[in-house]
């Protein structure tokens, strides 16, 4: 029996409320897209965010990018580290802005939140690299895909403590969760970024995420392959371990073998390792 039907709305007043980052996150990586975007536009974006804004002339001045001189403003920023690395830096602040707030339903403290958001983030960048998807959107939806859980643990609140989930009984998070909400937190993450314009194709990416199988979009597949490497590398989230066991299948459909896998995680790890620090 489902405890307490979450409707659409219910999941898009959530999200609303949510700090503005990921969805500049999102708007940021559909503009750099166009190849004819000009630096006016870019910082035009950010500055619907004063705080966002501030954060990031601080992380362009800091020791990660050792600039000679001080970046007095967003233009100069931006000049400075270019505007992919910028998607990747409002990306970075926007899991640090989310994992502010435990998810309390799910036990996962903001740390791991936060880990998880931007391993998986710069893994899909990489891996899209090597596959010739497309890279800006690669990265944001490894960055969103838990925005499901965090919309839906933030409409339960405090209220629902008794249901708890715990993987011990229930192993596979998208179970309890269709009896808990009557939705996974798949589906919710689905209906917020397709409401956020992400494209179709990379929408649908996280519905089906967990289990790809049979599934042709190599998109599904660049997902679950870079979940399951954010769970290899110890920065996984309870209940999901059982999505990851058999990737070789992914592997095929997604485009890339065993090397390049490889290959990309160890980029991967090097930028999650700047933009973590850069962040902090």
């Amino acid at each position: 029996m489902v405890s307490s039907c979450v409707s659409e709305s219910q999941l898009l007043a959530v999200a609303a409320e949510l700090p503005a980052a990921p969805r500049l996150a999102v708007e940021l990586g559909q503009a750099i897209r166009n190849p004819h975007i000009n630096a006016r536009e870019i910082t035009a974006l950010l500055r619907q965010d004063p705080a966002l804004v501030a954060r990031l002339i601080r992380i362009a001045n800091s020791a990660v990018y050792g600039r000679a001189e001080p970046a007095g403003s967003i233009e100069e920023a931006l000049a400075c580290i270019g505007f992919q690395e910028m998607h990747r830096l409002v990306g970075a602040v926007a899991a640090a802005q989310l994992a502010q707030q435990h998810l309390r339903q799910y036990g996962i403290d903001g740390e791991t939140l936060r880990a998880n958001s931007l391993f998986v983030a710069v893994t899909m960048e990489e891996l899209a690299e090597a596959t010739g998807e497309e890279p800006r959107s690669a990265y944001t939806v490894g960055l969103l895909r838990s925005i499901g859980k965090m919309a839906l643990d933030r409409i339960s609140g405090e209220a629902a403590g008794s249901a708890r989930y715990d993987p011990s009984i229930q192993p596979e998070v998208d179970a309890w969760e269709k009896e808990r909400w009557g939705l996974d937190n798949c589906r919710a993450a689905e209906l917020i970024l397709k409401h956020w314009r992400l494209p179709h194709e990379t929408v649908i990416s996280v519905q089906h995420h967990y289990r790809p199988a049979g599934r042709h979009n190599p998109i599904i597949h660049l997902l679950s392959l870079a979940a399951g490497a954010a769970h290899d590398r110890l920065h996984g989230l309870p209940g999901e371990a059982a999505y990851w066991k058999s990737p070789r299948d992914s592997f095929a459909r997604a485009g890339i073998n065993e090397r390049g896998f490889q290959l990309a995680c160890e980029r991967a790890q090097r930028n999650f390792q700047r933009l973590h620090t850069a962040a902090a």
